[in-house]
Parts: C-alpha cells; sequence; structure tokens
C-alpha cells in the first residue's frame, strides 16, 4: 500500500543523510498521472555551489529482471534564477497538483535559497510539485512503459565525473494500485448556479489525499479533467468525498467521475459511480410528440414520442388503460423513442400515456392521454345534416345519423378556424327514439370568438368514423385574456417590445399598446389594432434619459379590451456582463503590465479597472470608454505580486460582476 510522502519522505531524507552508505534501497519512487516519480534526497549540489566534492548527479533506471542500469539523465541543483525558472515552467505540464492562485513562485523562493544554496527553509514551498520538481529535488520519468517495473539509482557525481554515494528505490510499476473501495454516489444539490456532489465508501487502509476529478459536458461527450475543490472527509469507518463544480451552465447536462489516487495521480485503482446532474426545468422533460397508430393486419399499436431535451432521459414508462379515465397500468419502460404493443385486442380502444424518469432522478407529470383502435372492420359513417345553432342555455349541435350499425356519437370542438379538436363529450349513445336525430348542448362558458364543432360516429365494432363537417359559431361576447410582456429591446431608432398570448388566434381581434413615459401617465400609442397573429411591435420614439415603461390589453371582437398585461420597462431584461477573457502581460521594458480583454455580450457604455495586491483591498486604477479593449499599467508595484479584474458599466447604467481575476508576480531584479 502506497504511503503518503509528506509523512514518508523527510523519515527517508534524515536516515540516508545520517547513513547514506547504510542505505540500498528505499520507498522514494513513485508512479503518478504522467509517469514515474522520483524523489532526489541527497542534499543540493552544482559546480557552482557543490556538496563537498559532489557537483552534480545522474539518474539511472533498469527493469527488475535486468542487471544493467540505463542512464536517463544528469542534473544539478538550479545555480542562478533563470535555471530554477525554466525548470519550474517545466515542472508545471508534469506535475499534477497545481495550483496558480495558491502556487509559491520562483520571485519568492530565489531569494531564500540563494542565501545559504540548502533546502532548510524551503520545507514549505517544496511540498509544492512544481517547486520540488524545479529543484531537482523531484525527479520524473515520462518515459516509462505501464507495464513494466521499474528501479531507479540516484548517484552523486564530482567534478572529474567519478561516483560518490547512490541509493536505489524500490520497484515501482504504473499498476501499483492505490486501494480504496470504490465510491458510491450519495447525493447532489443545486444552489444557485451552483453543483455539489456527494460520493460514500467505506474507509480500507489509508485516507485518501488526492482525487483524480473528471467531467464530461453531455452523454456522449468524452469526460475531461476538472480541477476544481474538493473535500475528502473520514466519518466513523467511511469515507466522504464532496465536490463543488461552479462554472456551469443551466440546462445542460453534466457528469461527473472521481478516482482516488497518490499524491502523484498514480495508482488509480478504481472509479466511482458516475453522477448526473443539471438545472433544467421539468416541463421541457415531458414528450413535446405523442401519437399511436393502430396496424389492423399485424394487430399491434406502434407509440412514437420525442422529447425537447433528450439528452437528459434515462427511462420513458408507458402506461396503458381499456379506459379513458383510469385503469392505467405500466406495460414496458424503455430507453427507446418507440414501442410496439402486440398484447391487444381488436376492436378493443386503448388509451396510453407516458411517464418519464430523467437521468438525474426526476420524475415528470405524465403527458397528455392518446388512444388506438386496431381495426377489423371499415370506418363508421360520416354523420350528416350537422347544424349549430344559439340558445339561452348554449350552443346547440344537431346532426343526423345515416348508418345503421352506429353505436354512439362523440362532440368536439375547437377554439379557433380550422384548429385541433377536441373531445367535449363522453359517447352519446345511439337512442332508438331519437329516430336518428340527435342534439347536443354546449353549456361550457367563456369560449373563444369563434367555435368550431364536428361529430364523430362510433360502430360496434368500436371503430370511429372520419370528423364531419366542422360548423362555426360566432361568439361575441367572449372576453379575451391579458397577454404577457416577456421581453424588451432598445435598438438605434426606437424599442421593440415583446409578449406572449395563448388565446390569441382564437379570440383577440388585435391588441392595444400603452406607453409612460417618466411619471406621467399611460397612453395608447398604436393607431390601429395590431394584428392578433402579431407578439412584437416597435414603438418608434426618440430615446432619452427618462425611463419608458408599457403595458398591452388584447381586444375581442366586440371591440372589449382585457385587463391590462404587466409592465416592462426600459431598465428591466438588460442584463450586464463582465468583460471576458481578461489576460495580463509584461510590456518588453518590463515598466508596464498590459491588460486585454473580449467585450460582454451586453451593451457597454465604460469599463472599470481595479488592482490589488495581497492583503490590501482592489482600487480602481482607470475607467475607460465602451470600445476599449486593452490597458497599460504603469504605476504597478514592482516589488509585490499585482492582481487585477474589472467591470462592465452597461448602457442602463448597471454595473456587472467582476470579471475573472488575472495577476502578474513581481519580477526578480
Amino acid at each position: 500500500m502506497m504511503r503518503s510522502l509528506k509523512k514518508i519522505l523527510p523519515a527517508v531524507v534524515s536516515l540516508f543523510w545520517l547513513n547514506a552508505n547504510a542505505l540500498k534501497e528505499v520507498p522514494a519512487a513513485f508512479n503518478g498521472y504522467k509517469g514515474n516519480y522520483i524523489y532526489n534526497i541527497f542534499k543540493p549540489a552544482s559546480v557552482a555551489h557543490p556538496d563537498g566534492e559532489v557537483v552534480g548527479f545522474r539518474l539511472d533506471r533498469k527493469t527488475v529482471q535486468e542487471t544493467t542500469w540505463q542512464t536517463l539523465y544528469k542534473f544539478s541543483t538550479p545555480a542562478t534564477f533563470n535555471e530554477l525558472q525554466s525548470n519550474y515552467q517545466k515542472a508545471i505540464n508534469n506535475a499534477f497538483e497545481h495550483n496558480p492562485i495558491t502556487a509559491y513562485n520562483i520571485a519568492e523562493v530565489w531569494p531564500i535559497f540563494k542565501m545559504k544554496f540548502n533546502f532548510d527553509s524551503l520545507s514549505v514551498q517544496l511540498t509544492q510539485q512544481p517547486m520540488a520538481m524545479a529543484f531537482n529535488l523531484l525527479l520524473v520519468d515520462t518515459t516509462a512503459k505501464r507495464e513494466v517495473s521499474y528501479q531507479y539509482r540516484v548517484i552523486q557525481l564530482k567534478a572529474d565525473g567519478t561516483e560518490m554515494g547512490k541509493y536505489t528505490s524500490l520497484p515501482v510499476s504504473a499498476n501499483d494500485k492505490f486501494i480504496v473501495n470504490k465510491p458510491k454516489k450519495s447525493g447532489r444539490k443545486i444552489t444557485g448556479e451552483v453543483f455539489r456532489m456527494e460520493w460514500k465508501a467505506k474507509l480500507s487502509g489509508e485516507l485518501p489525499e488526492v482525487l483524480l476529478v473528471k467531467r464530461s459536458e453531455g452523454i456522449n461527450i468524452p469526460f475531461k479533467r476538472l480541477l476544481n475543490s474538493y473535500s475528502i472527509e473520514q466519518k466513523g469507518d467511511s469515507v466522504i468525498y464532496t465536490l463543488e463544480d461552479q462554472n456551469v451552465s443551466k440546462e445542460a447536462l453534466y457528469q461527473y467521475t472521481i478516482t482516488p489516487v497518490n499524491r502523484f495521480g498514480g495508482g488509480a485503482n478504481v472509479v466511482s459511480d458516475t453522477i448526473q446532474i443539471a438545472a433544467v426545468d421539468s416541463q421541457f422533460l415531458i414528450p413535446k410528440i405523442f401519437t399511436a397508430s393502430a396496424d389492423s393486419i399485424k394487430n399491434a399499436v406502434t407509440l412514437n414520442w420525442s422529447f425537447i431535451k433528450p439528452d437528459f432521459i434515462s427511462v420513458v414508462n408507458i402506461f396503458r388503460s381499456t379506459a379513458y379515465e383510469d385503469g392505467y397500468k405500466l406495460i414496458k419502460s424503455t430507453t427507446g423513442y418507440n414501442y410496439i404493443d402486440r398484447d391487444i385486442i381488436a376492436g378493443q380502444k386503448y388509451y396510453y400515456y407516458l411517464v418519464v424518469n430523467d437521468r438525474i432522478g426526476q420524475t415528470t407529470e405524465r403527458s397528455v392521454k392518446i388512444y388506438a383502435l386496431s381495426q377489423k372492420s371499415t370506418k363508421s359513417e360520416l354523420p350528416s345534416q350537422v347544424t349549430v345553432s344559439k340558445s339561452k342555455e348554449g350552443n346547440v349541435i344537431s346532426w343526423r345519423d345515416n348508418a345503421v350499425d352506429s353505436r354512439g356519437f362523440y362532440v368536439y370542438r375547437t377554439n379557433e378556424v380550422a384548429g385541433a379538436l377536441k373531445p367535449i363529450t363522453e359517447m352519446i349513445y345511439v337512442d332508438a327514439k331519437a329516430k336518428q336525430n340527435y342534439t347536443y348542448t354546449d353549456t361550457a362558458t367563456n369560449l373563444s370568438g369563434k367555435i368550431g364543432y364536428a361529430v364523430v360516429a362510433e360502430n360496434l365494432s368500436n371503430v370511429r368514423s372520419n370528423f364531419s363537417t366542422i360548423v362555426y359559431v360566432e361568439n361575441q361576447n367572449t372576453i379575451t385574456s391579458q397577454p404577457t410582456l416577456i421581453d424588451i429591446n432598445k435598438v438605434n431608432d426606437g424599442i421593440f417590445i415583446f409578449w406572449k398570448d395563448e388565446t390569441a388566434s382564437s379570440v383577440a381581434a388585435g391588441y392595444n399598446i400603452y406607453r409612460k413615459v417618466g411619471t406621467g401617465a399611460y397612453a395608447k400609442i398604436n393607431r390601429t389594432l395590431v394584428l392578433p397573429l402579431k407578439n412584437s411591435y416597435k414603438d418608434v420614439i426618440q430615446l432619452n434619459d427618462m425611463a419608458v415603461e408599457y403595458k398591452i390589453t388584447s381586444v375581442n371582437l366586440s371591440g372589449v379590451e382585457s385587463s391590462f398585461s404587466n409592465e416592462l420597462g426600459t431598465n428591466q431584461f438588460e442584463m450586464v456582463y463582465p468583460p471576458a477573457n481578461l489576460k495580463s502581460f509584461y510590456s518588453a521594458d518590463l515598466k508596464s503590465v498590459m491588460l486585454q480583454w473580449q467585450a460582454p455580450q451586453s451593451s457597454v457604455a465604460s469599463y472599470e479597472v481595479y488592482r490589488y495586491v495581497r492583503g490590501k483591498d482592489a482600487v480602481k486604477i482607470a475607467t475607460l470608454n465602451h470600445s476599449a479593449l486593452s490597458f497599460n499599467d504603469t504605476s504597478f508595484d514592482a516589488t509585490q505580486n499585482n492582481y487585477y479584474y474589472l467591470k462592465t458599466v452597461g448602457a442602463n447604467g448597471k454595473v456587472s460582476l467582476p470579471s475573472k481575476e488575472t495577476y502578474k508576480v513581481v519580477r526578480d531584479k
């Protein structure tokens, strides 16, 4: 079992420096994310600053089966700032643990080291992998093959090339595993725009220190490593792994896995359960299309469906009944987009609906109900002489039945011309006393302005006819519902307003637009009704500093207005976003820090530039016009690390959140 380097390295180094010649094989090599990592536990040495006769080192390697050693490379402790800086840049790419925000930089560490050219005062800084690698205290072999077990030898070299002290590592292989139990998903939570996930596992031996976190941004999207904050906590005999991710988008599906590894990213043994999470409205998961078609030859019903967000769907549950209202039972759970129901009886009408389970554990409301019927006879004859008239009780629908095998009838209604017909009655059974003439009175209130009716017949084989002729009646007194304003958009020569109205095409004759400027009163601004098929209006108005607000009404066929919609003003629905991709560079003469950024996806009046150093508050150092995409800071503090961020001031006066920060480290003089 692997042990923490933080625990074993000081002991090994102390033991070696006390009695170097007594050591033969030491636990100084470990498998990791980019290869095998080997500790150089000798004191620092270089030609400029030797350790006695020692001026450098050599790293050798052999497989456990071989008897001869292969030299990988020679090296020494960095003797100059530039050498250490160069080593550090290379080390960043090979280190498993590197956080630019918390990492020590070379400008901080070099002055401490060069006072005595030893590691006595760098115990904290050298726990960071890139820094240990920059000082050649931690070596890496990126050419190691995964299936091979190696040993490494670190040798002290004199100026004449002869050897002094040496030690050999214990065997190490990429197949050495960090033994842990598989983390099982135990919870997930969305707070605002932050995803919080939790895994749990039984503790087996040593508590893991490090996780390899991976994220996929979709179902068929490859997983990539995610450098994010996480915690590992022991509770009793269990390990709790908690991960937070703030860099997420709404209505996107994310998948996460964690793998406990050693401190170098090696020893991956088990991958956790995959946790899927997304911030999505469950209404998007209800099928947008759900159809049923019967095949009388094969005596089967084929169901088809589709979704607005198909990537979020896990399981589709199909329910069926022989009655419309109740009696539904689950007949199939599937991950597909269709199902053939072969367990049916010809002549029996079947009703279906769907219930969906999504990938994050939600269960949706049921879908609409549909029906299908496997037919073994021809359709029933259409009802004839269909008419509609008005009475005090309601609209009276009349029809004549000319068929001899009718079982009953259904009356359908639509709230618009050529609109979808929906049933408004249960079966009206054939009655011999009616002598083939039937009526039904629709007593429903608050109907649309123009209402259509049709009648469907069903024969004794439970086969329905097509719709009869659709007959229409005007309802002049229908009061329209109020529309809803949903957005406002300012343009150069005016303002666009947008609304939605669920009943516009069937009830409304048009719309009236009302405007208020400043603290004035609302006034209607359209001379003629805005057509009912429209959902936007452009107000040509000279923009100034005064606030402009709108509300609208819908108007029915009799010219009666609805109640007012909600109100929207020009200061609403205009988000202000911070600049993107903020970067920083030193000028060629090192006398200024150059900032560059990209404009946000919102209107910009100006930019505010902020700077701070550790331990002090941020200060606004510049205000730039809306066209600026760069800034030169010549007043930065050259003796400290300088951190920068920007804010956007929108055209509406709102100020954005701070942008992502950038920073420049102090330069060594």
